[in-house]
C-alpha cells in the first residue's frame, strides 16, 4: 500500500504496526481526476475519506469551505445518521487518491479496539467546537467583529495566526468581501488589538487573554 500519513485522527495512540493491519483490512485506494466530484448532496457514500495525495475542496453553495490535503478527513457526517442528503460538496482539486473507511469497516474497528471509537468520538467534539466558533464569527455583527473572533480562535499560544489558504479563502470563509477583509485588518491593527508582521498576523496578548 502507498505510504500512509502519519497523523491521521483514527489511528491516533496506535502503533505503526497496529496501524498497518488494520489497514491491510481496508479496500484499495480510489483515484479522482481534478475537478471531479467525489461527494455531492445526492451523491456520497457512508464513509470517511482519508486524502493520500493530492488535495479535495469541500464546498457549499458555490463558495469555497476548506481545501484538504493529504492525512485530511471527510466525510464524518455521512456516518451514523439517517439524512438522505450530504451537507457539502467534496470536488477533486487536483489528481487525487483517496481511501475510503466505510461505516461496517469502522464498526469492526471500534468493536475491536476502543482507542479508535474514543479517537472518534474526539474528532466529533472538536468539530462541534469548531463549528460553534464558525457560528461565533459569524454572528460577530460587523466585519471587524467577524474576523477578530476568527483570528483569535486561531491563534497559537504565541498569538500567532496562521492562514493556510491566504486572504481570498478567508473572505469567502466569513463572507465578506476582500476589501472589507483588509479594510477590518488596518482597523483591528490601527485600535491596536492585533499587529501584522508582512503574512504573519498576531493577536495582542492583552486582547487574546481577554478571549479565554
Amino acid at each position: 500500500m502507498r505510504t500512509f500519513p502519519d497523523d491521521v485522527f483514527l489511528f491516533r495512540g496506535l502503533s505503526p504496526d497496529e496501524r498497518n493491519r488494520l489497514l491491510a483490512e481496508a479496500p484499495p485506494p480510489e483515484r479522482f481526476e481534478k475537478g471531479e466530484i467525489i461527494y455531492s448532496a445526492e451523491r456520497f457514500r457512508r464513509a470517511v475519506g482519508v486524502v493520500l495525495r493530492g488535495e479535495v475542496l469541500v464546498i457549499r453553495d458555490a463558495a469555497v469551505l476548506n481545501r484538504l490535503g493529504a492525512g485530511a478527513v471527510f466525510g464524518a457526517a455521512a456516518l451514523y445518521g439517517r439524512e438522505t442528503r450530504y451537507v457539502t460538496e467534496v470536488r477533486a482539486a487536483t489528481a487525487t487518491e483517496l481511501l475510503f473507511f466505510d461505516e461496517a469497516l469502522l464498526n469492526v474497528w471500534m468493536r475491536r479496539d476502543f482507542r479508535i471509537a474514543e479517537n472518534y468520538i474526539g474528532f466529533l467534539s472538536d468539530r462541534i467546537r469548531f463549528l460553534n466558533g464558525r457560528i461565533a464569527a459569524f454572528t460577530a455583527g460587523d466585519a471587524e467583529g467577524r474576523v477578530l473572533v476568527y483570528l483569535r480562535q486561531h491563534s497559537d499560544e504565541n498569538g500567532l495566526v496562521t492562514l493556510p489558504h491566504g486572504m481570498s479563502e478567508l473572505s469567502r470563509m466569513l463572507d465578506i468581501g476582500r476589501t472589507s477583509l483588509y479594510r477590518s485588518l488596518d482597523t483591528l491593527a490601527a485600535d491596536g488589538k492585533i499587529r501584522r508582521e508582512g503574512k504573519s498576523i498576531y493577536i495582542l496578548k492583552t486582547i487574546k487573554e481577554n478571549a479565554l
